[in-house]
């Protein structure tokens, strides 16, 4: 059992009335676990299982670039950084994600031919390069607009910076590939096709010894296609520094195509450079803005400062910083056009535009967006809008009207930024981590990027969506960990960027910082992990290089280990978000108390028995231990000597997934990656009802396996191609919880699949158990627009599902009775491997009379989609009512809502009342039973 964790479904169990604890009793004993063997899910059964999107909106995610119709400048597409493409062809009142199901979300930058607009070319892999930067896998060709795509090549170029179609020939493609990430690759530079991407060509290749450059940066000249513009960037990351200048970086420029580069240096700086920028001036070409990161120091000297930077090491002395020139001979000659330092991070931002219409007015993009109108002399604000802005366009027919694309979403102004419309309708939050409380209906925690933890219902009662007005802030800056009291979700705890821990009171709304701070000396992760004990709801868990305990909510810590980490003097320095040397994950064993294992970013595995007296480093049990970066373990919640870790090597580029086992705390170790493909693995969970029911979360999807790791299925479905940091499965509705990085959340119900066995999938014909449904009443609702984005809420009756082993020609019908009676028959589907149809809580009532049935009543009654009650906390809804319900003591209004697509309008319909009913389902003259509970709305108003 899951101890607390059960114990805080009790504290609603002892308030309910008898019969409906009997209902629960027999479900539960219903609902125990079939031990499974080794067996194959085909994709017949595997594709039932759909994902509901719940958002937010409002709490975006980092927008890098926009590619805007020449002709039409309502019609455009947005680039998301993890968070895939998305086009509108109506000014934004709409978008539609048309990137789904490509190998990568990540997006560089994305550009439409001039000569076409059907034409669209995406470089894949941000260019924005920080810790989560998503990678790419080349780059990306539409011929009809982005509703179909192929991808044209260049997969090893990982981060595309930008992406030049030639004005007249959209055969003729530049791309400048940064290259990858964490590691040197040949795949730097400038590549060139002249066959729309069968074929490409490097036409400008850098290297420093045997050090390969990237490319960020390129422009060409509107007057002659054949003059062009390139920005080499130096830099490699590491998981713990980042060496982000060098003697290569500098500004090239090609008159003939790329046949011949000349690196441009008359007025520009020359030593230690980092990123750079470019901005040419459409009406007169000759006109260009460089913003350089001068990497060199006053006070070091040329080696001094190279090592340092190799190092990876952040600098201990001034530098010169990020300084605007202006060429107005075409590159041939730079002057200085600012007299200090302007914008932020560099690798994060280091973007400058010019604004089309006027050569003296030029923006560069960091944390905030400043603006000079004397061509760099002077530079203010140029408004408070936005954060941590990464691209910028302005329409080159009325400078007005302005895109912003910024950390956590974009805007729109029509008044050169005085007024920004920020765009709501688009889920493409990037969360790090994610928690579920144990509310009815339950609740979804993320911390995003950016943007704070937010919390958000997993489902909503009633027939309305899920709007961003649902959600609410409950901590700021980047947000991370959250943990959620299991017994009283009064108590939330909550994390933000190293170790900033919280204790929030969810009743009063009081926030309590309770981050230990009695060692100055300890080092947390950019996302600290913390942990409730799951065998007492105020003992916690947080990680820094040693780990932390507290006994009483955070109020008193106390060090209950020495440092776990290997504790590398030249790697442990870093600053921001390059802290190295720390805990990156923990967990307990439900079954033993003071059991806990711990992962860190530099690949230790450590283990303590006796709640941290005596630990145990298990590297060199593990066979052929990459000793990466340890992105989860997990405690099994059924064997106490049994867990389960997993290992990135995204920060080492090696994609290949890692994922052990050990059944012996930790003295034998085996892999069970199997025939997982090529993914990094960030997450695994284990089900907490079926112990082979194993889940993990890759940079692309989601997998399966049903035998414990011996074999692995893809579990995509409608899911987008994203990265999914984190995964939950809620102990009482046995939803499959989804933290993406780039799309928000994603709910599924598996609960079929905690069932499955071998035997199962043999049968014929098999009926799976159902879960209890609660008559939820609708609280009253706001007015909101239409342009609202709508998060699906679950299913607003009992889903039944069956298994057929073969396709079935004749017509599958499941009957629902209540006691003896026949109450209601639904026609369900007969495919081949999963089956589903939904039961909306009705019971018929008399058949009506061809008289009775109305035009448009005979055109919907083909659908599939049973009739359902809504319930009502007020008499102001629909006129009058057509039933009087007492729920919770109060008059309730009913009303059957009816909707396009909805069948067996041939007859009249009634709720049914809270109770246990009986679901037959009648195959080839062969019967299959399952009870449907459905509960009366105890937490109605709570």
């Amino acid at each position: 059992m899951i101890n607390f964790l059960l114990d805080s479904v009790m504290n609603w169990w002892n308030e309910l009335p008898n019969i409906r604890k009997i209902s629960f009793v027999i479900w539960s004993i219903l609902y125990a676990f079939i031990p499974l063997d080794g067996q194959e899910l085909s994709s017949d059964f595997l594709k039932h299982f759909r994902y509901r999107e719940l958002g937010p909106t409002r709490q975006g995610g980092r927008v890098v670039s926009f590619a805007v119709s020449q002709h039409d400048p309502f019609i455009y597409f947005v680039g998301a950084g993890p968070g895939g493409l998305w086009k509108t062809v109506n000014n934004g009142n709409t978008f539609e994600s048309i990137f789904d199901n490509e190998e990568t979300s990540g997006i560089g930058h994305v550009a439409i031919a001039p000569s076409d607009q059907n034409i669209v070319w995406v470089g894949t892999g941000e260019s924005n390069l920080r810790n989560s930067t998503q990678y790419g896998n080349g780059v990306y060709k539409s011929t009809d607009g982005g509703k179909t795509w192929s991808n044209k090549g260049l997969q090893k170029t990982h981060h595309i910076g930008k992406v030049i179609i030639h004005p007249e020939n959209p055969n003729v493609v530049y791309v400048a590939a940064q290259g990858q990430y964490y590691t040197d690759n040949e795949e730097r530079g400038v590549y060139k096709t002249t066959n729309s991407g069968n074929s490409w060509k490097k036409v400008l290749s850098i290297k420093h010894g045997k050090i390969h450059v990237g490319v960020t940066d390129l422009v060409m000249d509107p007057r002659d296609p054949n003059v062009l513009y390139a920005t080499s960037y130096q830099r490699i990351r590491r998981p713990w520094g980042f060496s982000g200048a060098g003697p290569k970086s500098g500004i090239y420029k090609t008159v003939d195509g790329g046949k011949n580069w000349k690196k441009l240096s008359g007025g520009l700086p020359s030593g230690l450079l980092g990123k750079i920028g470019l901005a040419i001036f459409p009406r007169n070409p000759d006109i260009l803005y460089a913003i350089i990161e001068d990497a060199n120091s006053p006070e070091m000297s040329y080696e001094e400062r190279w090592i340092e930077i190799q190092n990876g090491k952040p600098s201990l002395k001034p530098t010169v910083g990020n300084i605007v020139y202006r060429t107005d001979d075409a590159g041939l000659s730079w002057r200085q056009a600012s007299e200090g330092n302007v914008g932020g991070r560099p690798n994060y931002y280091g973007q400058i535009i010019v604004d089309p219409n006027d050569d003296k007015v030029i923006y560069v993009l960091s944390e905030k967006v400043d603006i000079s109108r004397d061509s760099g002399k002077t530079w203010k604000r140029a408004f408070e809008y936005g954060g941590d802005n990464h691209v910028l366009w302005i329409n080159p027919k009325d400078s007005r009207h302005m895109l912003l694309g910024y950390d956590y979403g974009f805007a729109r102004s029509y008044d050169s930024g005085k007024n920004w419309i920020h765009f709501d309708n688009i889920s493409m939050a990037q969360l790090y981590a994610i928690s579920i409380d144990m509310d009815f209906p339950y609740n979804v925690y993320g911390g995003m990027q950016d943007f704070g933890t937010w919390k958000g219902p997993s489902t909503k009662k009633g027939r309305f969506p899920i709007r961003f007005e649902d959600w609410e802030h409950v901590r700021g800056g980047d947000g991370f960990y959250s943990q959620v009291d299991p017994t009283n979700n009064r108590w939330l705890y909550c994390e933000s960027q190293f170790g900033e821990l919280a204790r929030n009171d969810q009743k009063t709304g009081e926030r309590k910082p309770i981050r230990y701070r009695g060692n100055k000396d300890l080092r947390f992760n950019w996302s600290a992990p913390i942990l409730i004990s799951p065998h007492n709801p105020k003992l916690i868990y947080h990680g820094a290089n040693v780990l932390l305990k507290s006994s009483n909510m955070g109020e008193k810590w106390e060090e209950i280990s020495p440092d776990l980490t290997k504790n590398d003097s030249s790697k442990n320095g870093g600053r921001e978000s390059r802290r190295y040397c720390t805990i990156t994950t923990i967990s307990e064993s439900h079954i033993q108390s003071g059991v806990i294992w711990v992962g860190t970013d530099d690949g230790n595995i450590q283990l303590t028995v006796d709640g941290g007296k005596n630990w145990k480093l298990l590297n060199g049990k593990i066979p052929n231990n990459p000793e990466y970066w340890v992105s989860r373990i997990i405690a099994s919640i059924h064997d106490a000597g049994t867990a389960y870790i997993t290992f990135t090597g995204r920060h080492r580029t090696d994609f290949k997934p890692y994922i052990f086992k050990t059944s012996n705390y930790g003295e034998n170790w085996k892999s069970i990656a199997a025939n997982l493909p090529d993914e990094p693995i960030n997450v695994i969970r284990e089900d907490h009802k079926n112990p082979k029911l194993l889940f993990v979360g890759t940079d692309r999807t989601i997998h399966v396996s049903i035998d414990g790791g011996l074999s692995w299925h893809e579990m995509k479905n409608n899911l987008p191609t994203i990265p999914v940091h984190d995964l939950v499965i809620h102990p009482r509705e046995n939803d499959l919880v989804v933290g993406t990085h780039g799309r928000g959340f994603y709910i599924t119900d598996i609960t079929p699949l905690q069932e499955i066995n071998k035997d199962l999938l043999n049968q014929d014909v098999h009926l799976f158990k159902i879960m209890p449904k609660v008559q939820w009443i609708m609280p009253s609702q706001k007015a909101v627009a239409d342009q609202n984005f709508e998060g699906e809420n679950e299913p607003y009756g009992p889903v039944i599902y069956y298994y057929l082993k073969k396709e079935i020609s004749n017509t599958i019908e499941l009957s629902v009775y209540d006691g003896q009676n026949l109450i209601n028959v639904l026609k369900g589907t007969a495919k081949k491997g999963m089956n589903s149809i939904m039961w909306g809580m009705t019971k018929r009532g008399k058949e009506r009379s061809p008289e009775e049935i109305s035009d448009w009543d005979k055109e919907v009654a083909t659908g599939e989609i049973e009739p359902f009650y809504d319930y009502y906390d007020t008499n102001e809804h629909f006129g009058s009512p057509e039933e009087e319900v007492g729920i919770t003591g109060l008059s309730l209004r009913t009303r059957v809502a009816w909707e396009p697509g909805m069948k067996g309008r041939e007859y009249e319909y009634q709720r049914v009342q809270p109770g246990t009913y009986k679901i037959v389902l009648n195959v080839n003259g062969k019967k299959f039973e399952q009870e449907a509970i459905i509960m009366q709305d105890y937490w109605y108003n709570q």
